[in-house]
């Protein structure tokens, strides 16, 4: 394997809960050097297991891998003394503290400058410094809705939000996109720079496709489907139930809008109605729209006696798009994701082998070692003693005072 793509790069990571982590552990995944700063004793807020008490949790385990533990108490002046002492030999720091917190600990953005004025500095924040909610505390439901992404989303009378946090894991790995960028751009210009993503911006990005209904139609707020079409009102466009009936037995299919498309077509041979190809009331996406009910009962009959995996695999090699409702234990229980190296096992020292998501790029001339999350200060001789050159002495003496 050759070089990685971040190989000696060194990444000091002051984060906690999904967002900084996911972007951490996406640089990790790159090749970058990740040393996690987390509390004596009790680590990283992530790292609270009430499943397992006393040990990490397995979202922790998740969303750390590949990285270093360090442990220092910020609330010390040794604490800050030594980050401020791996602020000058680090490219990249990164923080998701509240709102003023960092700034308190003395390691604000002009503070970390005027250590290292090459120093790639990424804060991910709820909102952004210049909004009016800057101060506001957030988490990932709060932006899902400030970000005008649960507007969007459930029925006309309710809407819902997210499942997964996309808020926190998309902002993430947005910010290690800009983190990579601004590596690059120093590597062209010579500076170092602030980089701040705020996930309510995040989310009003990733929510573009809603404006091309709300000037379509001006309605406020943009349109809420359930489970159909959002841009325009078509049929079929909707989940469906299959077999043996389970909670997550369905599948979602749709038929283009596009005029003239074959799909609905194909559609109607499949599951034996190829009266609806020339029934005027059947004739385009839009005046399907009005019959959905009963076109939908059809199409029920017909996936109602497959599992949906068989009727993904009929529609789809047929042409028409479909897609089964997959979850984590369809995941787990198909070797396929391993093989493609989307699911990744990883041996961890106290869980043993545990399968949980990979890097979800694949460059041809990368490969990625995955390792386990670090069990609490793993690394602190390693990081202190090798970078800072500190002795075992030292270090005693640190460990006496509570500063790691």
């Amino acid at each position: 394997m050759g070089m990685q793509p971040l190989s000696g790069i060194k990444v000091i990571d002051m984060t906690q809960f999904e967002s900084g982590t996911v972007c951490t552990e996406t640089l990790a995944w790159l090749g970058a050097e990740i040393w996690k700063v987390e509390r004596p004793v009790t680590g990283e807020q992530g790292r609270y297991s009430a499943v397992n008490p006393g040990v990490d949790n397995y979202g922790f385990v998740i969303l750390n891998m590949n990285k270093k533990s360090i442990t220092c108490n910020l609330k010390s002046k040794e604490g800050v003394g030594l980050i401020r002492s791996l602020l000058a030999e680090a490219d990249v720091f990164v923080e998701n503290m509240a709102p003023g917190t960092i700034e308190r600990l003395g390691l604000g953005y002009e503070d970390c400058r005027a250590v290292n004025d090459q120093l790639i500095y990424a804060s991910i924040k709820g909102f952004s410094r210049s909004s009016p909610y800057a101060d506001y505390p957030a988490f990932d439901p709060i932006a899902a809705y400030m970000g005008g992404f649960v507007a969007c989303t459930g029925t006309p009378e309710f809407p819902v939000k997210s499942g997964i946090s996309v808020a926190d894991s998309g902002t993430g790995m947005t910010c290690a996109l800009a983190i990579v960028s601004a590596l690059l751009q120093r590597q062209r210009q010579g500076i170092g720079q602030r980089v701040d993503v705020a996930m309510q911006d995040f989310m009003i990005g990733l929510g573009r496709a809603a404006w091309e209904p709300y000037y379509n139609n001006g309605k406020i707020p943009p349109r809420r489907v359930g489970n159909g079409m959002p841009l325009e009102d078509v049929a079929p466009a909707g989940t469906y139930p299959c077999a043996p009936g389970g909670v997550n037995d369905q599948i979602h299919v749709y038929c283009s809008r596009a005029p003239g498309n074959p799909q609905f077509a194909r559609l109607c041979r499949i599951i034996g109605h190829e009266e609806l190809i020339d029934d005027p009331r059947m004739a385009t996406p839009q005046s399907r729209f009005q019959y959905k009910d009963e076109l939908d009962a059809l199409i029920t009959e017909w996936t109602s006696r497959r599992t949906k995996t068989e009727a993904m695999q009929i529609l789809a090699e047929a042409g028409i798009p479909a897609g089964a409702m997959l979850d984590v234990a369809d995941f787990d229980n198909d070797d396929r994701y391993l093989e493609q190296g989307i699911i990744v096992q990883v041996d961890h020292p106290v869980y043993g082998p545990m399968k949980m998501p990979g890097f979800a790029p694949k460059m041809s001339a990368n490969e990625i070692e995955y390792k386990p999350a670090p069990a609490l200060g793993e690394h602190n001789e390693e990081v202190y003693g090798q970078v800072l050159g500190l002795t075992r002495q030292e270090l005693e003496a640190l460990r006496d005072k509570g500063a790691i």
